[in-house]
C-alpha cells in the first residue's frame, strides 16, 4: 500500500492536526526513554475518542498493517515504541485524557485511558479521595500504560499492583471489535475475567480506551520516618518488626543503599546527606492515617523500643517539606544514575528470606565480570521487588557496554531463577526480555499465550515484536 493513500486515509478518520508525517518529528515517538531503540514508523495518529481507535483498528486489520500503542512512552522495555523499519504505525493516546466520572458512593473513577497518572492522583485529592499507584514516572505515564504493564510502584506493598486497583476496562481488540466491561460491581463473577488478561498484556491483545478505577477515601496524613541500617540483614529484619506492628498503616518501604547518596550529591540532585553517619543500607516508610499524626507520633515513640535493637539511626521530617525532599529523592535516583554514568537495569523480585543471599551471589560473581561495576540495588524491599541495577563509567565503549548488558542480564535471570524469583517485577517484557520469558516460561505457558494473542488479535497486528514473537 502506498504511503500517501495510508496517510489520507487515516487524515480522513482523525484530522489533519492529529497526524505526524515527518521523519524528523516521528523521532521522538520512536526512539525509547532508555535510548535503546529507534526503529521508523510509517506515522503517528492521535485519536481523541473511543470511535477514533475503532475505526483506525478496523482500517489497519483490513490493509494489514501494524499498530504500536502508545502512552507516555516511558515503557523501560521498548514496548512502546516500534518493532520494525517502516512497517508500523503509532497510535498516540495523550489526547485521549479527559477524566468522565467519579462515583464517591461506589468509589470508583471513569477516566480515558491516555490520562496522566499524576493528574488522575491530583484530581483525586482536590476531592478528598485517593488513588495510590505512585511511580517515578508518574507525571508523564499514562494510566492504559499502566494497566498494559501491570505497574507497581513504591506503594505495592499495601495497596497491591494495578490489576488490583482495576474494576472495569473497555479495550478494542486487534479486529476492532469493542469489549466493554464498566460495571461499577466490585463483585462481579459472570464469565472469564477479561480485565485480567489484558492487564500485562502490553498492548499486545487490545487497545485500552476507558478504565474504571478503585478509589479510597483520602488518608488524613501521611507519616513518613527514614532509618538506617548497618546491613542487610539488620534491615530486612527490622522492616518484619516494622510491618508487624503497623500492617494496616505500612504503604511503602523503600531500600535505598549508600551510593544513592554519593550519586545525587555529585550530580545536583542533592545538597547534603539526610544523615551524619553514613551506613550501608537505608529504608524510607511511610504510614496512612486515618487518626491524628501528633497522637500518632506518641504511639510510634513508645513502640520504638520494640524495633530499636535493629535500628542505627533514624530520622522523622520535622516538616512536610522536608518529608517532600526524602521523597523527592527517591524519585530523582533514576535521573542521577543516567548523568552517572551506563546503567544496567534489573527489575527482579526475591523472597524476602533468601533475598541476603542473592546479594551476596550476585555481588561476588558480577564483580567478576568487570571490576568497575557500580552495584546499586534499590527499590520496593516490602514486596521483594528490587532493581538490581549498575552503574558502568560513560567512557566504556558502547560495544563493551551492550555486551556487558547482555552477559549481566543472562547471569542475574539465572541467579533469579535459582532462588524462586521474577526476572520481570514490574516493567514487563517489550522486546528486551523477550529471549528470557522463552527461556523461563514453560513450553504449555508460551503456548497459550500465543492462542490467546489468536483470539484477541487474529491477523498479529497489535504491538508485533513485543514479549513473544507471534
Amino acid at each position: 500500500m502506498k504511503t500517501n493513500q495510508l496517510f489520507n486515509d487515516l487524515t480522513q478518520i482523525v484530522g489533519k492536526k492529529n497526524i505526524i508525517t515527518n521523519t524528523e518529528n516521528l523521532k521522538k515517538y520512536n526512539n525509547d526513554w532508555r535510548g535503546f531503540y529507534n526503529n521508523k514508523s510509517l506515522c503517528v495518529v492521535f485519536p481523541d475518542n473511543s470511535n477514533m481507535i475503532k475505526k483506525i483498528v478496523k482500517y489497519c486489520c483490513k490493509k494489514n498493517i501494524k499498530i504500536v500503542p502508545q502512552g507516555g512512552n516511558t515503557s523501560l522495555t521498548g514496548a512502546s515504541v516500534p518493532t520494525y523499519n517502516d512497517k508500523e504505525i503509532i497510535i498516540n493516546f495523550s489526547k485521549l485524557n479527559k477524566i468522565l466520572e467519579i462515583d464517591k458512593s461506589n468509589l470508583t473513577i471513569l477516566v480515558e485511558s491516555g490520562s496522566i497518572l499524576a493528574n488522575i492522583k491530583e484530581y483525586l485529592d482536590k476531592e478528598d479521595y485517593y488513588f495510590p499507584i505512585d511511580l517515578s514516572s508518574s507525571g508523564s505515564c499514562m494510566i492504559g500504560g499502566n494497566i498494559a504493564t501491570n505497574a507497581g510502584g513504591i506503594n505495592a506493598l499495601k495497596y497491591g499492583s494495578m490489576k488490583e486497583n482495576i474494576i472495569g476496562l473497555e479495550i478494542v481488540t486487534g479486529d476492532g471489535l469493542v469489549l466493554s466491561s464498566l460495571s461499577k460491581m466490585k463483585k462481579n463473577n459472570t464469565g472469564y475475567d477479561l480485565k485480567s488478561i489484558i492487564c500485562n498484556s502490553e498492548g499486545t491483545l487490545g487497545l485500552i480506551t476507558k478504565v474504571l478505577l478503585k478509589i479510597f477515601p483520602k488518608p488524613h496524613n501521611n507519616f513518613t520516618f527514614f532509618v538506617a541500617y548497618k546491613d542487610l540483614k539488620t534491615c530486612i529484619k527490622s522492616f518484619n518488626q516494622i510491618r508487624e506492628l503497623y500492617y494496616d498503616k505500612l504503604e511503602s518501604a523503600e531500600l535505598i543503599p549508600n551510593l544513592s547518596f554519593e550519586i545525587c550529591i555529585k550530580n545536583n540532585f542533592l545538597k547534603k546527606h539526610f544523615f551524619e553517619k553514613k551506613m550501608p543500607w537505608y529504608v524510607i516508610y511511610r504510614l496512612n492515617l486515618y487518626e491524628d499524626k501528633t497522637l500518632f507520633q506518641d504511639i510510634f515513640e513508645k513502640n520504638f523500643e520494640l524495633i530499636n535493637n535493629n535500628v542505627n539511626d533514624i530520622l522523622i521530617p520535622n516538616s512536610i517539606n522536608q518529608e517532600k525532599k526524602i521523597w523527592k529523592f527517591r524519585d530523582d535516583l533514576v535521573e542521577a544514575y543516567k548523568i552517572e554514568g551506563k546503567i544496567v537495569t534489573n527489575d527482579i523480585s526475591i523472597p524476602l528470606d533468601k533475598m541476603i543471599d542473592f546479594f551476596n551471589i550476585a555481588k561476588k560473581n558480577i564483580k567478576k565480570i568487570n571490576s568497575k561495576i557500580k552495584l546499586h540495588p534499590f527499590g520496593h524491599i516490602g514486596d521483594g521487588n528490587i532493581h538490581y541495577n549498575m552503574i558502568l563509567p560513560n567512557d566504556v565503549s558502547n560495544g563493551t557496554y551492550l555486551k556487558l548488558r547482555n552477559k549481566i542480564y543472562s547471569y542475574v535471570n539465572e541467579l533469579v531463577e535459582e532462588f524462586g524469583g521474577s526476572f520481570s517485577a514490574e516493567h514487563g517484557i517489550g522486546q528486551i526480555k523477550k529471549n528470557s520469558l522463552l527461556k523461563f516460561k514453560s513450553k504449555n505457558e508460551i503456548d497459550i499465550m500465543k492462542k490467546l494473542k489468536k483470539v484477541f488479535d487474529p491477523k498479529n497486528i497489535l504491538n508485533p515484536g513485543k514479549i513473544f514473537d507471534a
